[in-house]
């Protein structure tokens, strides 16, 4: 019965109106008045209920919502996504997480994104969060409203009426033809370990963690590839970890250069003699890339060695993600097929390769215009002749 009554004029509405993962959502009111008027009530529900127009009558403050929804998809993503997650829900609740989710509306939201802008503190620019950051803000509060609404405590999100953060793009740090060269000829002053990392980063174009994930056993000698498969990261409070590659499409092999084989051929002899000296107090990993003692190498270490080596020899600053950038752009340069550079980063799509790069396709687009107006030249030449 989805009426119990408690005694005279006093009923019990418990009605069914949905799933919160595997658990059972009710709607459970006290009703004071007749039976008839608690029918009336129970239908009202019901039929709010198929019209999709039911609101949970509840309490339950932003804050509240959002331990249920980080508790509800904590199991379903990454540990490095779930912490920067819970880093921005912090903020949000800091901000308006002691507001009633009922009462959320557009100016509640506009005026957090706002204050987004102009607050100061760790992690924050002059100006306040940058525009990416308070993207990633709209982005979640959208993602756990929505979960609101499905779970009830809702109607409809009020931040799809919000106007959408826009990030402006910003240039792509990367090295130019002649940056890479000045950084290949001081890197012949470096050791064998710092060659291959950075070379292999500018050859692969891989990402900083798939290049600390490398094994031994995904490096083919004969053939000059690489497999990645895998990669590392690090969290704090987590600590270094393996992990899947970022998506299905960035498991893939590479052909490298025979330039990038034979330093990272001198690079495992090298390793070899170190395992060789310290004997039992050598570690054992199977990565590439390992420390002094045989560990796995951190994955923030590359990132390390680059401004080690930048702030050496004064060369331009970029970050070690610059130079997977560089890689594709050398290549775009060089007139490789987007398919097969797409390919090759590791992107999901040609369309990513495309939006990410597009101003390095400039010289393809003029090179279009340069053929067309060959052909227009050719063509209104001829019909010059016939005419004359």
């Amino acid at each position: 019965m989805s009426i119990k009554e408690l005694e005279k004029n006093k009923y019990k509405i418990d009605v069914p109106i949905g799933y919160n993962g595997n658990k059972r959502i009710r709607h459970i009111e006290t009703y004071i008045g007749t039976k008839k008027e608690a029918i009336l009530r129970e239908n009202e529900i019901k039929l709010q209920l198929k019209n999709n127009t039911y609101v949970r009558k509840n309490k339950i403050t932003m804050t509240e919502l959002i331990d249920e929804w980080l508790k509800y998809i904590k199991n379903n993503i990454g540990i490095k996504t779930y912490t920067e997650y819970n880093r921005n829900c912090n903020n949000i609740k800091q901000s308006i997480g002691h507001i009633k989710v009922k009462d959320i509306n557009v100016k509640i939201l506009e005026d957090f994104y706002n204050e987004l802008k102009t607050c100061k503190g760790k992690g924050k620019n002059k100006e306040g969060y940058s525009e990416k950051t308070i993207k990633h803000h709209y982005t979640l509060i959208s993602e756990i409203l929505n979960c609101a609404v499905k779970w009830g405590y809702l109607y409809n999100n009020p931040n799809k009426n919000v106007i959408p953060i826009k990030v402006h793009k910003k240039e792509i740090q990367c090295y130019s033809p002649e940056d890479v060269e000045k950084l290949l000829n001081v890197l012949k002053n470096e050791s064998i370990k710092y060659q291959a990392i950075i070379l292999l980063a500018i050859d692969s174009g891989c990402r900083r963690g798939e290049i600390t994930g490398l094994n031994w056993e995904d490096i083919d000698f004969e053939k000059s590839t690489i497999n990645i498969n895998k990669a590392t990261q690090y969290v704090a409070g987590y600590g270094t970890f393996e992990k899947s590659t970022k998506t299905d499409t960035s498991n893939r092999i590479i052909y490298i250069a025979p330039t990038t084989m034979q330093i990272l051929r001198q690079y495992k002899k090298e390793q070899y003699k170190q395992q060789m000296l310290l004997g039992s107090e050598w570690k054992n990993s199977k990565r590439v890339f390992t420390t002094d003692y045989g560990e796995d190498m951190h994955p923030d270490r590359p990132y390390k060695i680059l401004k080690q080596i930048i702030k050496k020899y004064n060369l331009k600053d970029i970050t070690f993600h610059g130079l997977r950038h560089t890689s594709i752009s050398l290549q775009i340069n060089s007139g490789i097929q987007t398919q097969i550079i797409s390919k090759r980063a590791g992107h999901s799509n040609v369309s990513i390769t495309h939006n990410i790069y597009s101003h390095f396709f400039d010289n393809e687009f003029k090179d279009v215009a340069n053929k067309m107006d060959t052909f227009l030249n050719i063509k209104s030449l001829k019909e010059a002749e016939e005419i004359s």
